[in-house]
């Protein structure tokens, strides 16, 4: 419905009384349809008359009758309705319900000439818009209430409408605020006034409705590392009307930082006498917590990724024609951050400076992981490469690689990660060729047990059959040949058990050199002349002194004899020549044997590494003799090393050991001297020979000794005879070592007894139990009497220049 665009008439056109003024309206609108409801047809037509003269265009639609009055009613095709009052059928105000039930917005225009001031009273109460009395002179007012009656209802509608969508805005807004959890806040520049919604006050630690006094009550709020940026931005917008957007801290009123996210601008009141800061301001706390939170995990991924050996490869689409990769890969690969990898990385020639390999064969990059993955849309797990660069470089890589998917699971990308196992795959053949190593040494080792054992058994049965002094000796001779082999076999199986378990103790004092090779000679000597060797010395008059232990020593000169002896043909020769080399000893042992290959020397003091075996030619032994002498020597503070020209030109191992001043040998030296062998000895074993004979053994060497053969005859005679040094088997009966040396370390004279525990038993709880029970020393049989005897009086003679050391330095 609409009037508007209609001329104004004249104004001496317009009648005075008139209800309904006619609006000024200059424009041309619509159509203005007029429902004309009356049962005089001259009435109705001097109306129309009137109507057409005064509103151009105008549309009327008469009503004569109750049939036609339903018609329309039901059309609803008319703007306004003017009626008259008594018509035939009914009465205008019966009309006039009837239209404002169905059309509460239309205008009605009452024209009667039968009513009067009651009826117009009550047509009014029922909403009826203008009243007219049907005068001829009136006639002509009809046209101006119709226009100014339809104005003014059309006006209301507007301002209704108006008012509606200024209520929906508001609602909208409000629910627009809530959402976000945001308030709002204004400031008169010119009266200092501030205010702010209810939400604000929270957010300033204060209850819902509170409001500052000041701005600078509000400023002081604000968090100090933000208060400048704050101050600089609420000054832009009352000095120069710029708005503003900032996120600050503020402190609240209850205790708590929160971060809120500001807003503002200037506005004027329409009049130019005002002008109003508005804005907002949410609290942004949670997001801001977020952020920083996604920020330190980022970081920290970032950080993972920079400390793990992992290089990670990403691509964001699923043709994977762009692949950019970590700083770790770019270092792995050698190319410059920001590389594509997915294109060819010309060098000068043309070619890439690496290329990935399968299993030897060349991968074509359409099957790298990545692509592979992104491909067939799932995982591709522990594909190991090989990474050949141009410079001759190679690596082992291990690649783990998925696809990256989008909501609907169609691949979007993929990513992929690398790490580099070359080292691994070298410690891997390493331990693949320790295992080979054992398992040889294995196997030699049941051969050279084997033989000794058959040697034995052949001279057993022998002296089951003949009893004869010839027989008896040849047998002996057999037996004390093999026996001796079988327990340098055992010694060296410990030694190595010892080395490898860093369990070897020394006892250390000056000691020439000459004499250690002296010794070491003898214990070689029946192998050498077996062999039929030349052996030759060139050692100089001086002593060569070193700070060593004399049986270690001595067995590293032993196996280097051995060793040459078993690698020359027989009639070879063997040299050993000594000298001092400023503060070193150095002694060679020299043979013109079968020599090793150049680049095999390093290799020859590995564990279970010898020359040709036995079995397939070689000489015989476990292949540590060399592996015993290098740790061995190190442990004295030395090195040794092996020199060759290759096959068939000898060997030589050169060992270098720090020299003693010869006035620090002689004092010390002059030491052990004085204190002599003294000290009483008991030896408890009930293996009743090997204590008879290590008791032999002692005396032999000039040391008083008594033997027992189980525990409790052990503390009886400790009781009585009050030894210096007791040598215990653990695994007695009636009593244990054990239980003996907790009964010596409880009498007050045995607490100065050196207690030296000989067993079979040496897995480190054994020796924590000797330790615990008090014993100095724990010894793991066979233990040769050389090396007790040494052992011996290295203790007793340090016993008796008050330098014992401690127990835990000895077990």
């Amino acid at each position: 419905m609409a009037a508007s665009g209609w001329i104004r008439p004249p104004a001496s056109d317009q009648p005075s009384g008139s209800s309904c003024q006619v609006p000024d309206l200059s424009s041309r609108a619509e159509r203005l349809r007029i429902l004309l409801i009356d049962d005089n047809p001259d009435d109705r037509a001097l109306v129309e008359r009137e109507l057409r003269l005064r509103i151009p265009g105008v549309s009327v639609s008469h009503v004569s009758d109750a049939g036609a009055l339903d018609q329309a009613l039901a059309a609803g095709q008319f703007d306004v309705a003017v009626t008259d009052y008594r018509l035939r059928w009914t009465l205008g105000t019966d009309v006039l319900r009837a239209i404002k039930q169905r059309y509460p917005n239309t205008p009605v225009v009452m024209f009667t000439g039968s009513g009067n001031e009651e009826v117009a009273v009550e047509a009014m109460k029922e909403g009826l818009d203008d009243y007219i009395t049907k005068t001829p002179k009136h006639y002509p007012r009809v046209p101006y209430a119709v226009l100014g009656c339809f104005e003014r209802v059309h006006n209301r509608l507007r301002l209704q409408e108006s008012l509606a969508r200024e209520k929906l805005a508001k609602a909208r807004l409000e629910i627009a605020l809530q959402s976000a959890r945001m308030g709002t806040w204004q400031y008169d520049v010119q009266t200092g006034e501030l205010a702010f919604s209810d939400e604000i006050g929270p957010m300033l630690g204060h209850g819902a409705g509170f409001v500052h006094a000041t701005v600078d009550e509000a400023l002081a709020q604000v968090h100090p590392a933000d208060g400048e940026r704050v101050r600089a931005a609420w000054a832009g917008a009352v000095e120069r009307d710029a708005a503003f957007a900032i996120e600050a801290r503020v402190l609240g009123a209850d205790a708590r930082t929160r971060w809120l996210a500001l807003s503002g601008k200037a506005v004027g009141d329409g009049t130019g006498t005002r002008r109003i800061v508005v804005g907002t301001a949410r609290d942004v706390t949670p997001e801001v917590e977020a952020k920083e939170a996604q920020r330190a995990q980022q970081e920290e991924l970032q950080a993972v990724l920079d400390v793990l050996p992992v290089g990670v490869a990403i691509s964001h689409d699923p043709q994977i024609s762009e692949i950019t990769v970590s700083p770790y890969f770019c270092g792995l690969l050698g190319i410059a951050p920001g590389t594509n990898i997915a294109q060819v990385l010309p060098q000068g020639d043309g070619r890439q400076p690496y290329q990935y390999f399968r299993g030897g064969q060349p991968l074509d990059p359409a099957d790298w992981p990545i692509r592979a993955a992104a491909r067939q849309g799932s995982p591709v797990r522990g594909e190991e490469l090989e990474v050949r660069f141009d410079d001759g470089r190679a690596l082992t890589i291990l690649v783990n690689a998925a696809p990256l998917l989008d909501r609907q699971a169609m691949v979007r990308g993929a990513v992929a990660a690398i790490m580099d196992v070359s080292a691994l795959k070298s410690v891997q053949r390493e331990l693949e060729g320790a295992n080979r190593q054992k398992t040889e040494f294995l196997s030699v080792l049941a051969h050279e047990l084997r033989n000794p054992m058959a040697a034995i058994s052949y001279s057993v049965e022998m002296l089951r059959h003949i009893a004869t002094p010839d027989a008896i000796n040849k047998a002996r001779d057999v037996i004390g040949r093999q026996t001796a082999h079988m327990r340098k076999l055992l010694d060296d199986l410990l030694d190595l058990s010892r080395i490898t378990h860093n369990r070897i103790d020394l006892f250390l004092k000056p000691l020439d050199l000459r004499r250690v090779i002296e010794h070491a000679y003898e214990s070689t000597r029946a192998l050498l002349e077996q062999q039929r060797h030349r052996i030759a010395f060139a050692l100089p008059e001086m002593p060569l002194t070193v700070l060593g232990d004399e049986v270690r020593l001595t067995q590293v000169l032993s196996n280097l004899l051995n060793n040459a002896a078993k690698f020359t043909p027989a009639g070879g020769t063997i040299t050993v020549a000594g000298a001092a080399d400023g503060r070193f000893i150095a002694i060679e042992v020299t043979d013109n044997g079968t020599g090793i290959h150049p680049s095999e020397l390093e290799h020859v003091f590995e564990m279970f590494v010898q020359g040709k075996g036995k079995a397939s030619g070689g000489v015989p032994g476990l292949g540590i003799g060399l592996a015993i002498v290098r740790r061995l020597v190190e442990l004295h503070g030395g090195t040794v090393q092996a020199f060759s020209q290759g096959p068939g030109s000898g060997t030589t191992f050169r060992i270098r050991l720090p020299r003693v001043d010869d006035e620090e040998a002689t004092q010390s030296m002059s030491g052990a001297l004085d204190a002599g062998k003294g000290g009483r000895l008991l030896v408890a074993d009930d293996n009743t020979d090997a204590a008879d004979l290590l008791g032999a053994v002692l005396a032999m060497e000039g040391y008083p000794v008594e033997v027992a053969y189980d525990g409790e005859a052990a503390i009886e005679l400790a009781g009585r005879w009050r030894p210096d040094l007791m040598l215990l088997d653990i695994g007695m009966p009636r009593a244990t070592g054990l239980d003996v040396a907790r009964w010596i370390r409880a009498q007050e004279w045995g607490r100065d007894v050196v207690l030296v525990a000989i067993t079979g038993w040496g897995q480190q709880e054994d020796r924590r139990a000797t330790k615990e029970a008090g014993f100095d020393v724990h010894l793991v049989k066979p233990v040769s009497p050389s090396e007790i005897v040494a052992l011996i009086g290295q203790h007793l003679g340090s016993r008796q220049r008050d330098a014992l050391p401690a127990p835990d330095e000895r077990v």
